[in-house]
């Protein structure tokens, strides 16, 4: 039977993109301020614990499913015709969204991403972090039939926050392959003078939405949860991680050429130590 039309005028927008963004802007509702500086207080007290907490806990049996998944499509379970294989892929992809907005939108909900920052800078390989990148999107890459490529510096081995770096990489990948309908997504890391690294994430999709154009643009996220628009909350946690290490997001764009090229430095010194 067909909804009415005052049910279909009320509709809810259930997506994961606008779920995450609510997330966010409840947080920034919760903890906004009265003229004159008092704290305003919310009708709920408990709803931003009990937010973060909801969010929280959604992203162990994500990451479960994630799992079950991988170990479905790689015939643990049996064989795969082609058909489920594909219906699988889409079902992983679905998932990997959910999955990385509600990180963020936990992130996002607290103001910050203190796990990606916790303790001093750590040695890790550049190459390591985008085997750990590729191994999620490529689910995604593979049922939408695209190349990923990398390219990395000749000094592997880098001084810093290695959570930092798979966040904003795993970000730009996924928003990447999700605009990209024919042809790659590239990542390229080179170095940029004796201790800074340059990244790069270019695909060949029909460019990004206006709205986000306009969320780079703005640069750095202000203190407290960034802006979110539904369709830019992967650019708006990036932003401020990025932000949090002092450098941000670019459009490298080329005139006259397909595709979007997003670009970000970060402060990387090389190690000439051996890697656990």
């Amino acid at each position: 039977m067909n909804a009415s039309p005052e049910t279909q005028a009320t509709a809810i927008d259930g997506s994961a993109e606008a779920i995450a963004a609510l997330v966010a802007h409840g947080a920034r509702a919760l903890t906004s301020t009265a003229k004159g500086g008092a704290r305003r207080t919310p009708s709920l007290p408990d709803a931003l614990p009990l937010l973060v907490g909801v969010t929280h806990d959604l992203r162990s049996p994500l990451a479960s499913m994630l799992v079950l998944l991988e170990r479905v499509r790689g015939g643990h379970a049996g064989p795969v015709t082609p058909q489920q294989e594909k219906l699988l892929g889409l079902i992983y992809s679905a998932a990997l969204g959910v999955a990385s907005l509600t990180s963020d939108a936990l992130d996002m909900a607290r103001g910050s991403a203190p796990d990606l920052y916790s303790g001093p800078p750590r040695e890790f390989s550049l190459r390591a972090v985008w085997q750990s990148v590729r191994a999620l999107v490529h689910p995604i890459a593979e049922e939408r039939q695209l190349v990923l490529r990398w390219s990395g510096p000749a000094s592997d081995r880098r001084i810093g926050h290695a959570g930092a770096v798979h966040r904003v990489l795993l970000n730009l990948v996924t928003n990447a392959l999700k605009v990209t309908a024919h042809g790659s997504v590239t990542v390229s890391a080179r170095a940029a003078g004796e201790a800074e690294v340059r990244f790069s994430v270019t695909d060949t999709g029909p460019g990004l939405p206006a709205a986000v154009r306009i969320q780079l643009h703005r640069g750095s996220a202000q203190s407290g949860a960034p802006h979110v628009h539904s369709t830019g909350l992967g650019i708006a946690m990036c932003q401020h991680t990025l932000g949090v290490l002092g450098s941000r997001l670019e459009l490298a764009d080329q005139p006259g050429h397909p595709g979007t090229t997003i670009e970000f430095t970060l402060v990387l010194p090389p190690s000439t130590g051996a890697l656990p």
